[in-house]
């Protein structure tokens, strides 16, 4: 009897230890957690800021990266400005290569007058100015040889100003920014180059029509790359014919030389080849500032 209520006995504890919660114990101290403890880590857990989409941070990310609308608008400003350089000069002319959409600059002088040369025959349509209360900006005309040519007169009245002249003719638009200068330098004239004037048909008329008979020299300088293989007219216009290795950013602008003078003269490119639309007896390439380098042309003989 007694050795049956000892397996009782034993029995019992053995249910009671079976049946009892086991509480956790933080791992390598020793110190017991509470149930309560636990379910407070959780809640904390379960509380805690949901974090916004990756795909809207990026967004946020690159909206932070973008600069600015007017640091845009000045950047694009600033490269597409272009400014005088030492072999854009032929005397005191600075001559610009055309492109449409650049800003070109013209220093001023309120003691001097600035001048504005347009392409020969080019129609002087409308003048906007950005300050018209202390600027002069006026049209005048000059007569070449062959036709008309618009001249723009600029003039500040005091130094420290900066303004745009936007000028519309019926063949381009000129974007100027004009500035007001102290001292005594001034642009005195400035004109331009149209390399950029391509015609898609040479329109040369047939071999036995030409004028072959021209001089070509190099008269300052070394003989540089770009001097024309030949020279040739049909009566009414002239052809000058240029290697094909020569790049555009080589070829020098073209002046027709009379006794008044050297007169810088439109052409349009047509391949490797300028076209004029006149007749020169001598006419000058040149390329460079304080010590250009100048191939003339002389017409020989005339037109069968």
């Amino acid at each position: 009897m007694k050795r049956f209520l000892l397996t009782l006995l034993m029995s019992s504890a053995l249910a009671a230890c079976a049946t009892a919660d086991i509480v956790p114990v933080a791992e390598g101290d020793g110190v017991e957690t509470s149930a309560l403890e636990l379910r407070g880590a959780v809640q904390v857990v379960a509380d805690a800021p949901v974090l916004a989409p990756i795909a809207e941070s990026r967004r946020q990310a690159r909206r932070g990266r973008e600069p600015p609308p007017l640091e845009t608008l000045a950047a694009a400003n600033t490269a597409a400005r272009q400014r005088p350089t030492r072999d854009s000069f032929n005397a005191a002319r600075q001559i610009y290569s055309y492109e449409p959409g650049a800003l070109f600059e013209l220093y001023t002088n309120p003691n001097y007058v600035s001048t504005i040369l347009l392409e020969p025959g080019e129609t002087l349509n409308s003048i906007a100015a950005g300050d018209t209360s202390r600027w002069m900006v006026t049209q005048a005309e000059a007569e070449t040889e062959s036709d008309g040519r618009t001249i723009v007169l600029v003039k500040p009245q005091v130094t420290g100003l900066r303004t745009n002249i936007v000028l519309i003719t019926d063949r381009r638009t000129y974007l100027v920014e004009a500035i007001s200068q102290a001292g005594s330098a001034y642009a005195a004239q400035v004109a331009w180059s149209y390399p950029q004037s391509v015609v898609s048909s040479s329109g040369v008329p047939p071999i036995d029509r030409l004028n072959f008979a021209y001089r070509i020299r190099t008269v300052r300088g070394r003989t540089p790359i770009w001097t024309p293989t030949r020279v040739f007219d049909d009566g009414r216009r002239t052809w000058i014919e240029f290697t094909p290795g020569v790049a555009a950013a080589d070829m020098p602008p073209v002046f027709v030389v009379t006794g008044e003078g050297a007169e810088l003269v439109n052409y349009r490119v047509q391949g490797q080849r300028y076209m004029i639309d006149r007749v020169f007896d001598r006419a000058e390439l040149r390329l460079g500032a304080r010590a250009p380098i100048i191939v003339r042309i002389d017409r020989t003989g005339a037109h069968p």
